[in-house]
């Protein structure tokens, strides 16, 4: 059996290396499995809550949902997924406690997070970033959200203060 050892990306040239000694092997992943377009590289990830920063369930959480999935469709190009949701805590603003072992559970709240991601076309994204953000500020205004947060590229970002209704 021929051992190759780990398979490495190679940005320069969108192959992966199959590092076998004392040669590598480059192989076009896209060709060998028929993939007709460019990977998309970068993924947004919205993170909607069950509750809002009291601790009361949101009001049509389906809603915000569909339209949060509606968005993150036409940046993604086709389509965004939503994953069931996550057990989630976060501590309450006027509790920022700073050291673990002195935080208690009236510190916490415990809610349920659908995390919705979709990996982006860089066009599209550009194109609705004004819908994206009129979205999260909507949310977190009209749901009474202590903190809006997302993921893009791997960076975490938090948006406390919203915009005002239009």
């Amino acid at each position: 059996m021929t051992r190759f050892g780990l398979l490495t990306f190679d940005p320069e040239s969108d192959k992966i290396i199959l590092g076998s000694m004392p040669e590598e092997t480059f192989l076009n992943l896209a060709e060998l499995l028929g993939v007709q377009e460019e990977p998309s590289v970068q993924q947004l990830a919205l993170y909607i809550p069950d509750k809002n920063r009291h601790g009361d369930k949101i009001d049509n959480l389906e809603g915000w949902i569909e339209e949060a999935k509606k968005i993150l469709s036409v940046i993604g190009g086709s389509g965004a997924t939503a994953m069931p949701p996550a057990d989630g805590s976060w501590l309450k603003f006027e509790s920022r406690a700073l050291d673990a072992d002195a935080v208690t559970e009236q510190d916490l709240l415990f809610e349920k997070t659908i995390i919705i991601y979709s990996y982006i076309e860089p066009e599209k994204f550009m194109k609705n970033l004004q819908p994206l953000r009129e979205f999260l500020h909507r949310f977190g205004r009209e749901t009474d959200q202590g903190e809006v947060v997302f993921e893009f590229d791997l960076k975490f970002y938090k948006i406390s203060k919203y915009d005002e209704a239009k």
